[in-house]
């Protein structure tokens, strides 16, 4: 910006303008000259590492932990409790789904698929209550599964 080569010290601000309208003057020639348009992520949003919802005092301890790998141990659990629920699911899809094919004779594979299902969800309930005094907030705790709720999703449940 400065063309005198002798003259090495960067531009000052002139006395009659104000901080913020020096800045954006710079600003504005700068990106007429085009010196934005090749930036690393142009047209991206910003990445901002910082969780919004966490209180300023707790955002250093979190930083911490995601930059070296970790998370905080409720999140843990939740992933946990998550893929037990949708692995019980499958389990009892498929074990609905061969009841379907059956004869009425072989229900026993069916109501023992249930039962398992029932254990399942006893287990699950348990960590999830578990879960449920380590979360933060009420806003993420989860719901108890309910054995008959979760049957009446399945499609003919009541063969």
């Amino acid at each position: 910006m400065n063309d005198d080569p002798e003259n090495t010290s960067p531009p000052r601000k002139p006395r009659n303008q104000t901080w913020e309208n020096w800045v954006e003057e710079k600003i504005r020639a700068a990106m007429e000259q085009g010196e934005f348009d090749n930036l690393p992520g142009k047209g991206k949003p910003l990445r901002d590492p910082r969780n919004p919802f966490l209180a300023a005092d707790q955002q250093l301890a979190h930083d911490l932990l995601r930059n070296s790998g970790h998370t905080l141990p409720w999140l843990d659990d939740r992933k946990e409790i998550d893929q037990r629920i949708a692995a019980a699911h499958q389990a009892l899809q498929q074990a609905h789904t061969r009841y379907r094919q059956a004869t009425p004779a072989q229900e026993t594979a069916w109501e023992a698929a249930v039962q398992r299902f029932a254990q399942e969800i006893i287990e699950i309930n348990r960590l999830i209550d578990i879960y449920n005094l380590k979360a933060p907030s009420t806003q993420v705790h989860k719901l108890r599964l309910i054995l008959s709720e979760e049957l009446a999703r399945l499609p003919d449940h009541d063969r």
